[in-house]
């Protein structure tokens, strides 16, 4: 698994992702058939791939009884079935269901194989049975490709609930025999997560992952992939749209529609705020020497730093390349007590240039203040209370 920032696909994102590839922004890409047809998959791959990005395909089944007509146009997906009839299914068809998942990693040339799974619940021992044997299957086909295998471990809110359900599950997930995981956390439905206490078990969750000497993929990380490398992460996921700043089973539960934003103005990713502020309706209140350290410049930021109008869907890739640089530069550093010293100081900064606003009697939408506190002090304590943990990290590091 590459160390860095890998691009997490989504609604209308493969261009987006390339013009990231493009301009060196990134290491990966998840290929994601709830947005993107099986034909247009393995030609985007293609173009991926000579921008020298690994590639990962995650069959989302998360929500297995779910589909949609770009994940019908994978065969596999006959095999979207409610949990209960999954349980059922037969050798024969899981026999068939991992030939179908050779063909789509063959054909994409894949670097590894996610294992598909459903999401883990407290008290399911049928989850843990039923993704054991999703495991076996995609294992089978990782040894016949000569591929690692990424285990799928997404926790839900049932088992986040709590530290007791939370090491309960993962002492039962972590005993699948895998080269990494695939790490995702479901938190409760706010733009992002602001609970000090669930921030921390995600850090403790993903740390325990770490601690079996296997890479870490943070699946969903969107901006609180800051956060990721110092848990112990190898790869950090980002995405556009605020459906994949955390893992939501909402993105797999059918609406009247997939859409939003209209007319919506462009969002400015600040990596001094590490949040958004409304550009220009807010950016332009600010005082000038506040909002010179606000607009953080990226390729993709020209029109914004001027004052000049700019599209909303740029304000995307801009915030895309923000993400993917600050992972970058932190993914230099293989220590993750160093790295969850870094995200506290961007997080304290940020918190006291939030302040300044409040100060200066501007008032941010968006409960873009609402977190970054908490996250600092998910981290602190990690650090203090998880040392045996860090330290045994080293070992296995």
């Amino acid at each position: 698994m590459r160390r860095g920032a890998w691009h997490q696909c989504g609604d209308r994102s493969q261009k987006l992702v390339e013009e990231q590839l493009e301009q060196k922004a990134g290491v990966g890409v998840i290929i994601s058939p709830r947005d993107l047809s099986r034909k247009n998959a393995i030609a985007y791959a293609e173009r991926y791939r000579a921008l020298g990005a690994e590639l990962l395909l995650d069959h989302q089944y998360y929500v297995p009884d779910f589909t949609n007509d770009r994940f019908d146009s994978y065969p596999i997906s006959r095999f979207r079935k409610g949990v209960s009839s999954l349980n059922k299914i037969s050798d024969q068809d899981l026999t068939d269901f991992r030939n179908e998942l050779r063909i789509d990693h063959e054909e994409l040339k894949a670097d590894a194989v996610i294992a598909p799974a459903v999401v883990y619940e407290a008290g399911r021992a049928d989850i843990v049975r039923l993704n054991a044997r999703l495991f076996a299957a995609a294992k089978h086909v990782a040894n016949d490709l000569k591929l690692p295998i990424y285990a799928t471990v997404v926790l839900g809110r049932s088992v986040t609930a709590s530290d007791q359900t939370l090491q309960t599950m993962l002492s039962q997930a972590t005993a699948l025999s895998c080269d990494g995981w695939y790490f995702g956390f479901e938190f409760e439905d706010e733009r992002l997560p602001s609970v000090r206490e669930t921030v921390r078990r995600c850090c403790v969750a993903g740390l325990t992952l770490a601690c079996t000497g296997k890479p870490v993929l943070h699946a969903y990380a969107g901006p609180m992939g800051l956060l990721s490398f110092g848990f112990g992460a190898t790869g950090v996921a980002i995405g556009h749209s605020q459906n994949l700043w955390k893992f939501t089973r909402d993105r797999w539960i059918a609406t009247a529609s997939q859409g939003g934003g209209g007319d919506a103005p462009a969002r400015f990713f600040s990596n001094a705020l590490w949040g958004t502020i409304i550009y220009p309706d807010e950016t332009s209140q600010l005082p000038a020497a506040i909002r010179n350290q606000v607009l953080t410049p990226s390729p993709f930021s020209g029109p914004a730093a001027s004052n000049l109008p700019w599209a909303r869907w740029d304000s995307g890739k801009h915030l895309i390349y923000m993400l993917a640089k600050q992972v970058s530069t932190m993914a230099v550093e293989k220590d993750p007590r160093k790295n969850a010293k870094t995200a506290i100081a961007i997080l304290d900064k940020a918190t006291s240039l939030h302040a300044a606003i409040q100060q200066s009697n501007v008032f941010l939408a968006d409960n873009t203040n609402a977190y970054q506190a908490s996250w600092k002090a998910a981290l602190e304590d990690l650090l203090r209370d998880n040392q045996g943990d860090f330290d045994f990290f080293d070992l296995m590091s």
